[in-house]
C-alpha cells in the first residue's frame, strides 16, 4: 500500500510539472511572437526578462524546495531522489525552457558553467570577498534580477529584490537540497572565487530562449 502511495505522489508530482513546463512553453512561444511583432524592440524585451525571470524564480525553482542534496544526484522530478547543486542549475534552466543540456552543462567547472550560461556576455570574477562584501557589491552594482554565481567547489544562483541578496542553490549543508536563503545567513556563501553573470539581463540568452536557439556546452 506505502509502495502504490509514493508511486501515485510521483505520478501526481510529475502530472503537475509538467503542466508548469507546457504553460511556460505556450507563453513563451507567445512571448516570440509579440517581440517579433514589437515595434519597440528594446521595450518588449524588457517585459519579456521580466516574464522569464519570474518563470524560472517563481513557477520552477519552488517546486524542487523538498528535494535532497546529494554528489550524485542528478533527479528530474521535484521533490523525489536527489539533486546536486551543478544538475540543480541546469535542469532548472532546461525546464524554464532554455535548450541546453543539462548533464553537459552540471558537469562543467564553474566557471565554465558561467561561461555557458553567458553565452558570450561578461563573467565577472571577485576574489578574497567575505560574503558581506559580496553582498555589497550586488547591492552597490547590480539591478533587481537573477544570476548564475559559481564558487570554489559549488554554484547556484543569487536573486537581487530591492536591499535583499539572496543565494538560491542545492545545499550541500545537511544535505538541505535546493534552498532560497539571504546570503548573509548561508552556510556555505564561503570561496575564495566568485564567477557570475547575468541571467535576467543577458539578452542573448533571453533571445535565445525566445527562438529555442541551441545553448552550446562544447
Amino acid at each position: 500500500m506505502l509502495v502504490k502511495s509514493a508511486l501515485s505522489l510521483v505520478s501526481i508530482l510529475l502530472i503537475n510539472y509538467a503542466y508548469i513546463k507546457s504553460t511556460i512553453q505556450s507563453n513563451r512561444k507567445q512571448a516570440a511572437q509579440s517581440y517579433k511583432n514589437a515595434a519597440n524592440k528594446s521595450e518588449s524585451l524588457n517585459q519579456i526578462r521580466k516574464q522569464f525571470t519570474n518563470h524560472l524564480v517563481t513557477d520552477i525553482i519552488p517546486q524542487w524546495y523538498g528535494t535532497k542534496w546529494s554528489f550524485d544526484g542528478y533527479s528530474e522530478i521535484p521533490k523525489s531522489g536527489s539533486i546536486a547543486c551543478g544538475y540543480f542549475v541546469s535542469t532548472t534552466l532546461r525546464d524554464v525552457g532554455l535548450n541546453v543540456n543539462r548533464y553537459k552543462l552540471a558537469q562543467k567547472a564553474p566557471y565554465h558553467e558561467a561561461k555557458v550560461i553567458a553565452c558570450g556576455s561578461a563573467i565577472e570574477t571577485l576574489q578574497n570577498k567575505t560574503k558581506e562584501e559580496l553582498k555589497t557589491y550586488f547591492l552597490t552594482y547590480k539591478k533587481d534580477g537573477l544570476y548564475f554565481i559559481g564558487l570554489d567547489f559549488h554554484v547556484g544562483f543569487i536573486l537581487k529584490e530591492s536591499q535583499n541578496v539572496y543565494f538560491i542553490h542545492s545545499n550541500y549543508f545537511n544535505n538541505s537540497g535546493p534552498t532560497k536563503e539571504k546570503i548573509e545567513d548561508s552556510k556555505v556563501m564561503n570561496s575564495k572565487v566568485y564567477h557570475f553573470c547575468n541571467i535576467t539581463h543577458n539578452d542573448v540568452l533571453l533571445k535565445k530562449w525566445l527562438n529555442n536557439e541551441v545553448i552550446a556546452t562544447n
